[in-house]
């Protein structure tokens, strides 16, 4: 696995280092101090398989970072890990594609599950933080549909129910994966997961159970 860690703390740096390598033994980590450095680290994205982003850095910050990656429709999995508490930023970094926020006060094993629930395909937010955000007024789905009880209990991740929206609205996987930032590769294993837990055999029927099942509305 190859790894971009974006913080301007060497302390940091070095720590995460020493976490990531528990990960996989065979890891490799690009170091950049900076959002500037990051973006030219950026220059082979297909090198990478994950990054790591502070949110408050001088300069450009880890917002403008996402931003930069979006505007150049690169699709690679990141999630912030950082000290920043505000909630309405951190919801601006999901918006743009992040797909978790980590605080840098928890604990090595608290960082490793929560690293490897979004390697499974989940978003990771810790439950203070969600709560916080759904108080907000919010364009993600995912966070508001949370409060559907038959989505709650059936199994399906945050992601996946990103995926299963689309495919509701018809996209095809190579949509999906532009959509979402995530490769196709990615989406086959959402739309393989859904088609399991839906007891599904093709995309139609996938949607036509999850709007039996309530986990969409009859309106999709």
């Amino acid at each position: 696995m190859r790894v971009l860690v974006v913080d301007d703390h060497q302390l940091f740096l070095d720590g995460i280092r020493h976490i990531l390598e528990k990960l996989d033994k065979e890891i490799q980590i690009t170091e950049a101090n900076s959002v500037e450095k990051a973006i030219q680290a950026l220059e082979h994205p297909q090198e990478l398989d994950l990054a790591l982003i502070d949110l408050c850095m001088p300069g450009m910050d880890g917002i403008a970072l996402l931003q930069s990656l979006r505007e150049r429709k690169l699709r690679l999995p990141v999630v912030v890990v950082s000290g920043e508490d505000n909630a309405a930023k951190i919801r601006s970094a999901l918006e743009l594609g992040a797909l978790g926020f980590i605080p840098k006060s928890y604990g090595s094993q608290q960082m490793l599950d929560a690293l490897n629930g979004v390697l499974e395909g989940d978003i990771y937010l810790p439950d203070h933080i969600e709560q916080q955000i759904n108080r907000l007024s919010t364009r993600r789905p995912p966070l508001e549909a949370e409060a559907n009880l038959a989505l709650k209990t059936s199994g399906i991740t945050r992601r996946q129910y990103d995926v299963l929206q689309l495919m509701a609205q018809g996209y095809s996987n190579k949509q999906i994966a532009s959509t979402l930032f995530l490769t196709e590769h990615t989406v086959k294993s959402h739309v393989s997961a859904l088609f399991v837990i839906l007891g599904a055999s093709n995309s139609t029927s996938c949607v036509q159970n999850a709007v039996t099942r309530d986990i969409l509305a009859k309106s999709v």
